[in-house]
């Protein structure tokens, strides 16, 4: 089963760059929803929906590294 070996290291490879890429992304949103107050994240649609969306970005760097504790380093 040797000929997966070079697969396996490739999704691996794309599995790291897209951790990054979420922690990168996670931190821009959470560092935009830092320069608003807790009220104006509460009322502006835009706002809402970015700290949805870095919440799923959030969930899924947790999951990343649960399943694959190595992936932080």
């Amino acid at each position: 089963m040797e000929q997966y070996s070079t697969l396996i290291g490739v999704i691996l490879e794309k599995l790291d760059q897209t951790y990054k890429d979420l922690q990168f992304n996670y931190n821009g949103m959470d560092s935009v929803l830092k320069q608003h107050t807790q009220e104006e994240r509460s009322n502006t649609p835009e706002l809402l929906t970015l700290t949805e969306l870095r919440d799923v970005y959030g969930e899924l760097i947790r999951s990343l590294e649960e399943r694959l504790p190595g992936i932080k380093d």
